[in-house]
């Protein structure tokens, strides 16, 4: 992802809440968990990958 200033420039972006944040995180983790519950053979693949790279994203929303 690329940092704050070079996509808004010398804009101040306000971060997002961290309870915000830490609920999204919680609910992907809870769903990955039923994800990957199913059998591995009939499993979503492409959707198990997105939620770990929404998971990725969620926890480092603040960094930039």
């Amino acid at each position: 992802m690329k940092n704050n200033y070079y996509l808004y420039g010398d804009a101040t972006v306000p971060e997002i809440p961290k309870e915000v944040v830490k609920v999204r995180i919680e609910l992907l983790k809870s769903n990955l968990a039923t994800v990957l519950a199913v059998s591995y053979a009939i499993r979503d693949s492409n959707r198990v990958n997105d939620i770990v790279k929404a998971i990725k994203f969620w926890e480092n929303i603040n960094e930039s």
